[in-house]
């Protein structure tokens, strides 16, 4: 989490959701739709379901419009290990990430995913980016979340800050 979003407040957000039995394409984003309200989530722009996704995103064409169109992506988890066959893997890696659309507190769970970052830490290289912030933000605000992020990169790593051997800011 960031104390100031990592993203503008104009970023355009795709959710997508699984389909719930019983009830067609349109119903399933409608029932989800009422739900983000109910919650006081206003930042997601479409909700995309799992049905919709294979029969009107199949070609490549329709794919690069879609990964286009959003700046973000948030997956239901208990579909997102489904998404790789359909989507491919440069569109699974860039921008989507996986929310837990059943916690109690669902604007905070969505918040902390819409304006937070992640650092993804893997065994492959030493060179790991996430993005702080964006060019509308003030110098003041940035600074804050490069010291927010600093430090919970010095919390995580194995060895807290002795891992780090240079930081680079990067615009």
């Amino acid at each position: 989490p960031l104390p100031h979003g990592a993203r503008p407040d104009g970023a355009e957000v795709c959710l997508f959701t699984r389909d719930e039995p019983d009830l067609s394409a349109e119903q399933t984003e409608n029932m989800y739709k009422k739900l983000l309200i109910r919650s006081g989530v206003t930042s997601v722009s479409q909700i995309i379901s799992y049905k919709t996704l294979r029969k009107e995103y199949k070609p490549f064409e329709a794919k690069r419009r879609l990964l286009n169109r959003f700046d973000l992506f948030l997956s239901d988890d208990r579909i997102r290990r489904l998404l790789p066959s359909h989507l491919g893997k440069h569109f699974y890696r860039s921008k989507n990430l996986s929310v837990n659309l059943k916690a109690s507190n669902l604007a905070k769970e969505l918040h902390k995913h819409i304006q937070g970052t992640v650092l993804p830490v893997t065994n492959k290289g030493c060179c790991y980016t996430a993005r702080i912030g964006h060019t509308g933000m003030k110098a003041d605000e940035i600074l804050e979340n490069v010291i927010a992020a600093a430090e919970v990169i010095a919390k995580k790593l194995p060895k807290n800050w002795k891992n780090v051997k240079i930081l680079h800011l990067k615009t």
